[in-house]
């Protein structure tokens, strides 16, 4: 029977960087790691807020990405 172990989970927050040449919006993102695999929804809203304050630039999103293991 196969089981996944958790491997990482990271937080990806993405900005807003201008317009490109083309019309088109460029993001830039900056990603922190280590982020706990058992955060929840509020838990990861308050800290996005939190580090999101820190830029100059708009915020745009955020997204938690989890790797696993397959054994």
């Amino acid at each position: 029977m196969a089981n996944l172990a958790h491997k990482q989970s990271v937080l990806r927050i993405t900005f807003e960087a201008g317009i490109g040449t083309d019309g088109k919006m460029k993001t830039k993102s900056k990603t922190y790691r280590n982020v706990k695999a058992n955060a929840n929804a509020d838990q990861l809203e308050a800290a996005v807020t939190i580090l999101s304050g820190f830029s100059t630039s708009p915020f745009v999103g955020a997204e938690k990405i989890q790797t696993s293991n397959l054994n």
